[in-house]
């Protein structure tokens, strides 16, 4: 089953990378260089998952989930980053990745995410 993603990574390589293996898997992907063009993005679209780096110039990964979920509260969120534990606290019952990942590691994480909203 094909889900629409959108990525969200001030880094090229990891948006380039990040999309090519979920779209190799099927996914549809979008992607956004940063949270202000994915806030755009999202005006208009509703994925089924926003996958963001939390570290990023401008608005941090959080501060878009938290905007996000303010206009699509059904919206699924999951963070990478290899800083996960200086935000122990922030992702506490958050879905998370910790960079660097394997292709078979972002897989199944995104897999993992997309079953539950499926289940809820």
């Amino acid at each position: 089953m094909s889900s629409v993603i959108l990525i969200v990574d001030d880094e090229k390589s990891i948006r380039d990378l990040v999309s090519s293996i979920l779209t190799r898997a099927g996914h549809q992907v979008t992607v956004a260089e940063d949270g202000e063009q994915a806030l755009r993005f999202l005006e208009q679209h509703v994925p089924k998952l926003l996958l963001t780096d939390i570290v990023m110039p401008g608005m941090s990964g959080l501060a878009l989930a938290a905007h996000a979920h303010h206009n699509r509260p059904e919206l699924r969120v999951m963070f990478m980053s290899g800083f996960v534990s200086q935000y122990e606290e922030e992702l506490s019952g958050s879905v998370w990745l910790r960079k660097p990942f394997t292709p078979s590691q972002l897989l199944a994480a995104v897999e993992d995410v997309l079953a539950l909203k499926r289940a809820e």
